[in-house]
């Protein structure tokens, strides 16, 4: 499914209000891993709000174009775990399942794979306030995976974890879209990790405007164990940050 976004537009406040997104066009196409990413309070995770249907645009629109093959729409993980307190680890994962009302068979393994594939077994009937942030943060992740979603929005979903964890998260965030190839729209701060997840990277302004530009990765996947310094990877990564400096 496409993400088709035009002429858009966001501003908070009453009399009177702070534009954040002016004049945005991007398109997401369908089953492929677009980043964006920009300097800080430019509208990124606005854009993603947008599009989850969160937040209603002041101009412009949001459409979504092709086939639904999923049950949902979108599911949007948050930079912030948002688990619920009260409940296990493992039910956390798999919340979107369980009230989807589906056959008690069918939940429990979408619970235990989610749950196994996001290395959290060994404390799946814990409750969160007994994990690190960075284990609370592989929860969410695993949360937003399991929804069963066209869409897959993520707001910085790596940023509490440590540098071994990021990389198995990356290496498992892969393998997950080369079996499962959902349209996903990846809001980060780093440029490695835009790079290196993404088919697309988008850099948006400093201000309420257009984007600057959007730079093709020219590098097949899957990438687990790419090399860092593949020419496809090297030459985007350079493309990437001076459209940063432009911003």
């Amino acid at each position: 499914m496409n993400i088709r976004i035009t002429n858009l537009g966001f501003a908070y406040g009453g009399e009177t209000p702070t534009r954040v997104l002016s004049g945005l066009d991007l398109e997401v196409k369908s089953g492929s891993v677009h980043a964006v990413i920009g300097p800080n309070g430019c509208g990124k995770s606005t854009l993603l709000r947008i599009v989850a249907g969160l937040e209603k645009p002041s101009t412009g629109s949001v459409e979504f174009v092709g086939p639904q093959r999923h049950e949902k729409k979108t599911a949007l993980v948050f930079q912030d775990p948002r688990l619920l307190p009260w409940w296990t680890v493992e039910r956390n994962v798999a919340i979107s399942a369980e009230f989807s009302e589906k056959p008690e068979d069918v939940y429990h393994k979408i619970r235990d794979f989610h749950t196994r594939r996001m290395g959290l077994g060994r404390v799946r009937a814990q409750r969160p306030d007994t994990l690190s942030l960075g284990q609370q943060t592989m929860a969410g992740l695993g949360r937003g995976i399991a929804h069963d979603a066209e869409v897959l929005l993520l707001d910085e979903p790596f940023t509490h974890l440590d540098a071994l964890n990021r990389r198995k998260l990356h290496e498992e965030f892969e393998t997950h879209w080369q079996l499962d190839p959902r349209t996903i729209l990846l809001v980060t701060h780093d440029v490695d990790e835009a790079v290196t997840l993404a088919d697309r990277v988008s850099v948006m302004r400093g201000g309420p405007g257009p984007l600057i530009d959007t730079i093709e990765v020219d590098a097949q996947r899957p990438r687990v164990g790419i090399s860092p310094i593949h020419p496809g990877l090297r030459a985007a990564t350079t493309w990437v940050w001076d459209a940063l400096e432009r911003s």
